[in-house]
């Protein structure tokens, strides 16, 4: 009798133990949970840019006058792309300012020839770029927020003394 149930309970027992290795959610390591891949896109659309071609596009005015051009792109956290950061003037990237503007301002022009963007247009000009507030990455506000912070610091002397000849 014993040995039945012993039987009947181990039986029980390796049929729920793969059910409960099973994790409802896969967590990465640091903790937070990972996202299903759901889909494998095979092509790309007409209405959709690569990312590759939006960076380095010539930005003009209506009025085709040069802005700048996308240095980069802001995206969030479900994979839209929310803002472009448009670099204006400077030599080589050398003094150029970046400002953020929102992807729906953006009038992209595809290329006729390739896939590729031949320019996009905004309706503010290069003026009103200029006047807009610098874009500052999560690094840069971090930096000048620990800049800040040992500005204000005291400063401790140090007693100088001169070795004996």
């Amino acid at each position: 009798m014993f040995t039945r149930h012993a039987l009947v309970a181990t039986v029980a027992l390796c049929a729920l133990v793969p059910a409960l290795a099973q994790d409802s959610t896969s967590l990465s390591p640091g903790g937070a949970a990972l996202r299903a891949t759901g889909a494998y896109p095979i092509r790309q659309d007409v209405g959709q840019w690569l990312g590759s071609n939006l960076i380095g596009a010539r930005v003009v005015s209506a009025s085709q006058e040069k802005i700048g051009r996308i240095a980069n792109l802001v995206v969030n956290d479900d994979g839209a792309v929310e803002a472009a950061v448009i670099s204006i003037g400077g030599v080589f990237g050398l003094g150029a300012k970046e400002v953020a503007v929102t992807y729906k301002s953006l009038n992209i022009v595809r290329d006729k020839s390739s896939d590729g963007i031949d320019h996009i247009v905004l309706a503010a000009t290069r003026n009103d770029l200029r006047q807009a507030a610098d874009f500052k990455t999560l690094r840069e506000q971090k930096a000048e927020k620990i800049a800040h912070r040992s500005e204000g610091a005291p400063v401790t002397p140090v007693k100088m003394t001169t070795p004996p000849p």
